[in-house]
């Protein structure tokens, strides 16, 4: 906050001077934008309304008292036709901290867009648009971007690399075109939190993707139709473990019948994984036995929902309560059986 901002929060109210919009300008002149301020005259501009690019230029046109905003809101109730690109120039010489642009046919976002908030946008949410181009090439020029949303639109091909050293969560979700690369995320050293489910990524994630994200806590990678045994080294920090966060991935809804042994390895023992709803039958010690032992919360891994068979394999499960207290109390078999009250006296006597 600037330093007249500061002085005139501490007289506003022995001294009534200014008008009660100020320092928004006037309605006609923005329409149908709204301009509200906050105690400290922090600006939050709702464009919801706006209903093409060149009317959004106009408006930022307009001169307001200082330059540096604290949000603009872009989510309209019926998507306008006219608003369909957010060319280089759209916000004049506006900065903002926060912007949340969503439920439009917007389709580009021009390099040029939003380079007054190089030095100031902390979030950045463009969900649920019609983007297939956006310069991903800028996004190092953003020194304190933490939040980046673009999940739900139309971008194609292989991901650029992210180079960042700000941002710590990215959501790439939604984006059933857009494919993985090896060094994808080698340049966003920071991140921790990554959403890439309903992604339709199959069977195209390479291995060791994630391996250089050392400050990763939460991976999201549900709804992607990953099918048969989870690949080696799908998720891999087994060489750092000292330095993993990452704690909890979810797998939720996929295509996956196995894993294989060294699919997800160097998680730390306080970490979480789950894999609901798959087509998972077997809980074979050899294909399981290397991520339980990685883990000692109890419901660690969350197998509900999959059509457990329950015959021999799950034999050193039932033989071992440690081993069995990693899964979630409520896993079942295909039968509707919860695995932990299963009859171990029958395993003892038939399975070798």
């Amino acid at each position: 906050m600037s330093l007249l901002r500061s002085l005139l929060s501490l007289v506003v109210c022995a001294t009534p001077l200014w008008a009660a919009d100020w320092p928004c300008p006037e309605d006609g002149d923005i329409y149908p934008c709204i301009c509200t301020i906050s105690v400290t005259y922090e600006i939050t501009m709702d464009c919801s309304n706006v209903q093409s690019s060149e009317r959004l230029t106009e408006i930022f046109q307009t001169p307001f008292a200082f330059n540096d905003f604290e949000r603009l809101i872009i989510d309209p109730l019926s998507p306008a036709n006219g608003l369909d690109a957010l060319p280089a120039g759209v916000f004049g010489p506006v900065s903002f901290k926060e912007i949340d642009i969503t439920n439009t046919l917007i389709e580009t976002v021009d390099e040029e867009t939003l380079v007054n908030s190089h030095n100031t946008l902390l979030h950045l949410n463009l969900a649920r648009n019609r983007i297939s181009w956006f310069p991903f090439e800028t996004l190092e020029l953003y020194l304190q971007l933490r939040e980046l949303d673009l999940s739900f639109n139309q971008f194609e091909g292989d991901m650029p690399d992210f180079v960042t050293k700000a941002l710590i969560s990215l959501d790439l979700s939604g984006n059933t075109e857009f494919k993985l690369t090896q060094t994808v995320f080698t340049g966003s050293p920071y991140l921790e939190v990554l959403r890439l489910n309903n992604m339709a990524l199959g069977d195209t994630t390479p291995p060791n993707v994630f391996f250089t994200l050392n400050n990763l806590k939460t991976l999201y990678l549900q709804n992607n139709g990953i099918p048969g045994t989870l690949i080696e080294d799908f998720i891999n920090t087994q060489l750092q473990p000292q330095r993993s966060r990452l704690t909890t991935v979810y797998l939720d809804r996929n295509s996956l019948s196995q894993i294989h042994p060294l699919s997800v390895t160097g998680l730390p023992e306080e970490g979480t994984i789950s894999f609901m709803s798959n087509q998972i039958e077997y809980l074979t010690q050899e294909n399981w036995e290397g991520l339980v032992s990685q883990l000692t919360t109890a419901g660690a891994i969350d197998m509900r929902d999959n059509p457990l068979v329950c015959g021999c394999d799950v034999y050193w499960l039932l033989k071992d309560s440690s081993a069995m207290a990693a899964f979630n109390q409520y896993t079942t078999c295909v039968t509707g059986n919860l695995v932990v009250d299963l009859p171990v006296q029958w395993f003892i006597e038939h399975c070798p």
